[in-house]
């Protein structure tokens, strides 16, 4: 995580919570199960953030759009020691990868983001089919989900921030070899510490080269790395 930027002159010390002053419900399971698994600073933030401009709506929907988060100087300032306005949109899909936030594309190209709760859920269903309205006195237009392959959510949950160039790759990959192959690829690097697209891909071209071995003809779930080290699949 980055080091805290220090005080300097402008700042000043926070001088404690006033009376009256909104409070915001924050689900348990963020701070027992989630926090834990955030590294990166500016998603941590991101995630905090969105949480709390998601709860402070009123009216029935429950959701905060991209825009609106990109143009509020609280989160703005919050970020400005790790990656600034442009931290923001990988922190979102890093939060989006991790499961704390669900996403809608909208057709006017922004994003709206819900809770991944069960109700942040239903709304977002809901707006899918045009049910809910964005605001007031407007029905929703054609709204795209948009899903990420079950090997892109692997590899930011094992190996990192999934990057555009990654991204491009990886599309390149599941086009190439079976999915299975590519979602073992990626789990057998994070389990040898090796958490990188390069060393997935290495393996990837190993077993296309020298094939690999069928585990439901053998009954077993071994296979082996790009150097040959044996292991066992989960």
């Amino acid at each position: 995580m980055t080091t805290p930027h220090p005080t300097t002159e402008h700042d000043s010390p926070f001088e404690g919570f006033r009376t009256g002053t909104q409070a915001v419900t924050l689900p348990a399971d963020l701070f027992s199960a989630l926090l834990p698994l955030i590294e990166g600073e500016a998603e941590l933030r991101v995630t905090l953030y969105a949480f709390y401009a998601i709860g402070r709506r009123r009216g029935r929907l429950r959701a905060v759009r991209a825009s609106e988060l990109a143009s509020e100087t609280a989160l703005l300032r919050s970020i400005e020691g790790c990656g600034g306005t442009e931290a923001i949109e990988p922190a979102l899909a890093a939060t989006v990868a991790r499961g704390a936030l669900l996403d809608c594309v909208l057709d006017d190209g922004d994003t709206l983001y819900f809770v991944n709760n069960e109700g942040g859920r239903r709304q977002r269903e809901r707006v899918q089919s045009g049910t809910l309205p964005l605001s007031d006195g407007r029905r929703a237009a054609q709204v795209t989900i948009v899903e990420r392959s079950k090997p892109s959510l692997v590899y930011e949950q094992e190996i990192g921030m999934l990057t555009p160039a990654v991204a491009a790759e990886l599309s390149e990959a599941e086009a190439r070899y079976p999915e299975i192959w590519v979602v073992d690829a990626l789990q057998l690097a994070a389990t040898n510490n090796a958490r990188s697209w390069r060393y997935a891909e290495a393996i990837l071209r190993r077993w296309e080269a020298e094939g690999r071995e069928d585990e439901a003809a053998r009954g077993d779930a071994r296979t082996t790395d790009p150097y040959g080290h044996v292991y066992r699949r989960e």
